[in-house]
């Protein structure tokens, strides 16, 4: 949990379209509502995500002692993706048709037999196969209406902004150090400085 110890990194933006004022009740409900949940089936793979309380990945319910500090509402977006070794389910693969022909007497397995026999595989490994799991906190200034993504990679970033919006009906505004100077009585003077020895910025493209 990179927001209580370790290295920082982290990516901020500016919330747009919460409801003032904030009840502080009603997040908490948001968040149970879109927290972390174990897919239906152990027999498929693919990515899921969701929000857990900072404290512990595996922890799905969320309370004000745990998640409240003064102004800031803080928890964490679990991101769990399941795959089987690929070089793992090749030879697996490899070997399943080399029976099934020697069983069969043909000289090469059709495709649509292939096919099955893949899944018969995957069928049978991913229950065995546990997930990669990443865990990466969000800290919401209720007050000033930001919110730290602790995480630089856009794909993460990504998923958090959409789960974000579909979680608390808000918008999120990419915010980098021009947003942060802009309304500073020497931005005319910074600015151009700032541009000129190069800069982190987190603007939105055009469109997002």
């Amino acid at each position: 949990m990179p927001l209580l110890s370790g290295a920082m990194g982290a990516r901020r933006y500016r919330v747009l379209g919460a409801k003032d004022p904030i009840d502080r009740d009603e997040l908490l409900e948001l968040l149970g509502e879109h927290a972390f949940h174990e897919p239906p089936s152990a027999a498929k793979g693919g990515e899921n995500h969701g929000w857990v309380s900072m404290h512990n990945l595996c922890v799905t319910e969320f309370v004000h002692d745990d998640s409240f500090y003064h102004q800031y509402l803080c928890f964490s977006l679990r991101m769990d993706r399941k795959a089987l070794p690929a070089r793992l389910l090749k030879a697996l693969l490899e070997l399943r048709c080399t029976s099934w022909m020697e069983e069969t007497g043909r000289e090469r397995v059709p495709a649509a037999v292939k096919r099955e026999i893949r899944e018969q595989l995957e069928l049978e490994l991913f229950p065995r196969q546990l997930p990669n799991v990443g865990v990466h906190d969000v800290c919401w200034d209720l007050n000033r209406g930001l919110v730290w993504f602790f995480n630089n990679g856009n794909k993460a970033n990504e998923i958090f902004r959409i789960h974000f919006a579909r979680t608390f009906s808000v918008d999120t505004q990419p915010v980098g150090p021009l947003h942060l100077l802009a309304d500073h009585k020497h931005a005319d003077a910074w600015v151009p400085r700032i541009d000129a020895i190069g800069h982190s910025d987190y603007r939105a493209t055009e469109g997002s």
